[in-house]
Parts: structure tokens; C-alpha cells; sequence
């Protein structure tokens, strides 16, 4: 009789305990560039853009971050290489001020973007004035509490007719971009298959026969930008697909290669970062082979991923300052 009450009484306690378990497991809302995170992310990039300490400076890298830098072979996996890739360049620093042409934030607390075009005018330790116009696609996550950067691209447009980086060129800004109503409209999967689903978004994705199969990946709102491997700095889907229309009516085939490729992910938000060998059949009967290096920011609307911050590159030759377009 007395473990019958004994367990009467316990009943409603594994009820109530079993109710804060469910409650626990209900997932968060989704804020989006809630005012602390923006605050944070933005702090974050100002305080890079002029500091050459190196110490300082791969605080604010995952361990397994991963770079693309402006100059080949430019790609640096972890602390280790991204330290020794960017220390040389540092070092040759005296002094350094920036300007933040445009800088467009995104964040769900979990994961953020920074697309951003930047000015820098530099003096050398030999006392030589050099300035540079850069645009930068920063990936972020929340590592405990703090911000770290997992994937970053920097790159210098190409001219499109002699093929030269445009080092110190005119900057294309344009502004804060006009987020929807609902920017990450969800709903979420689990990181393992959003992070499958993403590959599969670049292999096909990346592989597009036509203007209407690529356009596919972008959106599906007009709140998008693109910086191309040129010096463009496209807005909408309009844009987008006005860009590409000629590109796209060039060639026959295509085929693919990523020789490297990083994704994360938390399910809603999406970062990528790769580098490509791009085999294209053209209609003229020419092959042509391009070296691209791209990273998105991606958002799952339904179940398809959309890119709305891509960055699109060739990496730069340091000794003839051009950009290195073929493999």
C-alpha cells in the first residue's frame, strides 16, 4: 500500500519533469541580425581591417578556419597556414588606415555574413604609399560565446579585357541592402543533412547548363548581392541574371571540379567556401578552363538553399599582378 502512494505521488513529477524535457528540446526562435550580434560582428571587422599584429590577429580565427587570400596559391586550411600566409604581408606594414565603403551584415545567432568592400591606404616599412580596394565575404560562428571567423574571401577584381587585378580601383558601393520580412524563412533540418543538401547545392548547382537552372540557386528574394570575379557588385535577381545571361549562352557543357570545399552549417543559415577547375565546352567549338574560387551564404527557404551573399574570384599571380583565370 505504501508503494502504491509512493508511486502515486512520483507520477505527476516524471509528468512535470517529461514537460520541461519537451519544452527544453522546442527550438529557439530564429532572430535575425539581432542588434548585439550585429554590434559584435561589426566590431569584429573594423578591428581586423587595421590591425597587422599577427598575434592579435588569429585570435579571431576558428581553429579549422579556412582563407582564400587576394594572391596564389592563396588559400590557407587552420591557424598554423592562415598565420604564416598572412604574417609576411603584416610584417612588411608600418602603418595602416581603412575606409568601409559598404558592409552588409547577416546573422541567426548561430552563424553570420559580412560582405564588405574596403579601402586601405598603407605605408610600407620602406616608406613606400600603397592602397588597395578589396572586397571580403567573412563566415562566422558562435563558438561558446564568442564570434570566430570559419571561412573568409578576399579578393581583387580582374579587368575583364587585360586581365590585371584592379588593385586600388573605383569602389562600386551601394549600400545596405533591404532584407525581407522573413530572411530565413526556414524551416530547419539537421546540420548533417543541410550540410549533404549544400554539397549537392555546388555540384549541380555549380554545374548549370543554363541561365534558368543557375538562377535557381539565388534568391528567393530580391535581397541578394553578388561580388563577381570582375567588378560587379550585383543586387536583386534582375541583376543577377542579367549578368550571367551572356555567360550562360556561351558554352555547351560544363564540368566541374572542387579541389577544395568547406561547408557548415545549422540548418537554417549555410556557409561555403571552394575552389574550382572549371572545364567548359564552348559554342565556337573552343574548351576553355577556368580557376574559380567562390563562398556562399546560404538560407534554407523550404526545402531547397538559396544563396543570397555570394563572393566569385580569380586568385592574383604576386609577381605579374594578373589574375590567374585558367589552371
Amino acid at each position: 500500500m505504501g508503494s502504491l502512494k509512493r508511486r502515486a505521488a512520483i507520477a505527476p513529477l516524471v509528468s512535470c519533469l517529461a514537460m520541461l524535457a519537451s519544452c527544453a528540446n522546442v527550438e529557439k526562435p530564429i532572430t535575425f541580425n539581432a542588434p548585439a550580434d550585429l554590434a559584435a560582428i561589426k566590431l569584429i571587422e573594423t578591428t581586423m581591417a587595421t590591425e597587422t599584429n599577427m598575434d592579435k590577429l588569429i585570435g579571431y580565427y576558428a581553429d579549422d578556419a579556412t582563407v582564400l587570400d587576394i594572391y596564389a596559391p592563396g588559400i590557407y586550411k587552420g591557424r598554423d597556414q592562415i598565420y604564416a600566409g598572412f604574417a609576411p604581408q603584416m610584417a612588411a606594414i608600418q602603418s595602416m588606415t581603412h575606409r568601409v565603403a559598404e558592409m552588409n551584415v547577416a546573422t541567426n545567432g548561430n552563424f553570420a555574413c559580412a560582405a564588405s568592400q574596403i579601402e586601405f591606404d598603407a605605408v610600407l616599412n620602406d616608406g613606400k604609399k600603397m592602397s588597395l580596394s578589396v572586397r571580403q565575404l567573412d563566415a562566422f560562428k558562435k563558438i561558446g560565446n564568442e564570434w570566430k571567423i570559419v571561412q573568409q574571401h578576399i579578393s581583387l577584381p580582374i579587368d575583364p579585357k587585360s586581365g590585371a587585378a584592379i588593385i586600388d580601383g573605383p569602389v562600386n558601393a551601394r549600400g545596405g541592402i533591404a532584407w525581407s520580412k522573413d530572411p530565413l524563412p526556414g524551416p530547419a533540418s539537421t546540420p548533417e543533412e543541410a550540410k549533404a543538401a549544400i554539397r549537392t547545392w555546388m555540384d549541380v548547382g555549380g554545374a548549370s547548363t543554363s541561365l534558368d537552372m543557375l538562377m535557381g540557386y539565388y534568391g528567393p528574394g530580391e535581397d541578394i548581392l553578388v561580388y563577381d570575379s570582375f567588378a560587379s557588385n550585383l543586387r536583386g535577381m534582375k541583376e543577377v541574371r542579367a549578368h550571367y545571361a551572356a555567360i550562360m549562352n556561351s558554352y555547351t557543357d560544363i564540368k566541374l571540379e572542387m579541389p577544395n570545399f568547406v561547408v557548415d552549417s545549422d540548418g537554417v543559415f549555410g556557409v561555403q567556401l571552394d575552389t574550382q577547375r572549371i572545364t567548359l565546352s564552348m559554342k565556337d567549338g573552343s574548351t576553355q578552363k577556368l580557376a574559380l574560387r567562390q563562398s556562399d551564404c546560404m538560407r534554407k527557404s523550404g526545402d531547397k538553399w538559396y544563396s543570397f551573399l555570394e563572393h566569385l574570384s580569380f586568385a592574383v599571380d604576386p609577381k605579374t599582378g594578373q589574375g590567374v583565370v585558367s589552371f
